[in-house]
């Protein structure tokens, strides 16, 4: 099982007493290199926003197996996905760094556990020992720790504890921990449970659960509560399960459903009101028992995602965005949900796997997550103009959004240290609707899943300043040295 070590200066992840690789080491492919031609601070394009930052504050560590997906438990009923001779999809996701899977959905709380192979007369409907065994092997092919759903809308421990054997047997040192339903705080509202469906009757099952398992896996871990959107009900649950539990765990998405005529990719664009309280009641909620919080389901838009907002270069913006959010309020990673719909990070179409817009974002994140998140001040000017910066060793690595449509921006960042020079590695599309030609740092990833980062433009300091310009509707992470 995965243990997860949360201390106030650094975070570890730690297999079977071995210390894997953190978001603090070297990310390789961004290191200092080739050309080392330097140009004059370009001058301002646009509205002038200043950005301090502050390298001699406390941070926040970026944990490690930060990025992650989160998948529908129905998708492992198809023998063509998540298999370890996809290699475009391994690939695609090693690009991302150390990260987390997360298996549940809706479809965890439908489809049957059944300990036989699947016959011909039960079609899809059924979760095997062959499906798990084979997700197991594309997980071990990548890497990455799993966080794995068992069916409590059809309530049956038996069942649940015959499933959690397998899954323990299968992925072995890959397993996180598990988690108990979907979105559970719904169950009266979807005609799972008969109401009145109440934190107590939840507590009362997840209970039964865990004490069921735990009896035939004793080592086993947990998270929760898995809830949609009401933080009240993870209050409640870190309140009376916290000593059962290794970590919270919640959804978000920023609007939905899809079909709603009202969103458009402006409300991505838009300031999120919302988001800021959500995620603090979730790091309030674990803080007097050290319990640490992640977002275990996300996207843009539920239901699937919607056309022209979910697949364009607006969400990437948004992604990019809502995980140094996620980041800032101490949370220790998000799964965005995909496999399916238009929201999905990594595609497959005609049989191939392609990065969509999002998972653009993901790359820039990876490239500018370092070390720890330090404070900025910004003088906006713009309401929506958005800036993080991570501090690892000497280096600065300040990411910089603009998410107006019209307006470019010329960010003026005033670095903290003595810096040499600064490298800009834009995140950029035709525009806004784009579906096709995303980049980042120059380049796009190739048919077989791989990205190879180009050399960014490199900038001399103008009285210890950088003036970065970024154009409407992109973003960029500058690398400070």
């Amino acid at each position: 099982m995965y243990s997860f070590l949360f201390a106030k200066t650094r975070s570890l992840l730690v297999v079977g007493g071995l210390v894997l690789a953190t978001a603090c080491q070297k990310h390789t492919q961004y290191e200092e290199g080739g050309d080392n031609n330097l140009l004059p601070s370009p001058r301002p394009i646009g509205k002038l926003v200043t950005v301090t930052v502050h390298p001699d504050q406390e941070g926040v560590p970026v944990p490690p197996a930060f990025p992650g997906f989160s998948y529908e438990a129905g998708l492992l009923t198809d023998s063509t996905y998540m298999i370890p001779s996809n290699t475009v999809l391994i690939r695609l996701m090693k690009n991302l760094g150390n990260g987390m899977l997360r298996i549940g959905g809706n479809s965890s709380d439908n489809i049957v556990w059944s300990p036989w192979p699947r016959h011909a007369e039960t079609g899809r409907d059924s979760l095997t020992a062959n499906d798990i065994d084979r997700f197991s092997e594309f997980a071990k092919a990548l890497g990455w720790p799993v966080i794995f759903g068992l069916n409590l809308g059809m309530y049956d421990t038996s069942r649940a504890v015959s499933e959690a054997i397998c899954v323990s047997k299968s992925l072995g040192a890959l397993l996180a921990g598990f988690q108990n339903g979907n979105e559970v705080e719904d169950y009266g509202l979807m005609g799972v449970r008969p109401l009145p469906w109440e934190t107590k009757h939840f507590h009362r099952e997840w209970g039964q659960y865990f004490s069921a398992v735990r009896r035939a896996l004793p080592n086993s871990s947990f998270a929760g509560p898995d809830i949609s959107h009401n933080p009240a009900w993870v209050s409640s649950f870190a309140s009376e399960k916290h000593a059962n539990v290794q970590f919270l765990d919640a959804h978000y998405y920023r609007a939905g459903p899809s079909r709603l005529r009202s969103i458009t990719y402006d409300t991505l664009l838009s300031w999120d009101p919302a988001l800021s309280t959500y995620l603090t009641t979730f790091y309030n909620s674990g803080r007097p028992y050290n319990l640490p919080y992640r977002i275990t389901e996300c996207n843009s838009i539920w239901d699937y995602g919607k056309s022209g907002v979910s697949d364009v270069f607006a969400s990437a913006l948004w992604a990019l965005d809502f995980m140094y959010m996620v980041l800032e309020f101490k949370g220790q990673g998000v799964n965005f949900h995909a496999g399916q719909g238009f929201y999905s990070p990594i595609d497959k179409v005609h049989e191939t796997f392609v990065a969509k817009p999002e998972y653009y974002a993901m790359l820039a994140f990876h490239a500018g997550a370092r070390g720890k998140l330090v404070p900025v001040d910004v003088n906006r000017g713009l309401p929506i103009a958005r800036a993080y910066a991570c501090l690892e060793g000497k280096v600065e690595y300040v990411t910089l959004i603009n998410k107006e449509k019209t307006q470019d921006i010329a960010f003026n960042i005033q670095p903290g240290l003595n810096a040499a020079f600064a490298e800009v590695l834009p995140l950029s599309a035709p525009s806004l609707a784009a579906k096709t030609g995303v980049n980042f740092a120059g380049s796009a990833v190739d048919a077989a899943g791989g990205f190879t980062p180009g050399q960014g433009a490199r900038y001399l300091p103008n009285r210890g300043n950088f003036i970065v310009n970024v154009p409407a509707g992109s973003a960029a992470v500058v690398i400070i040295r």
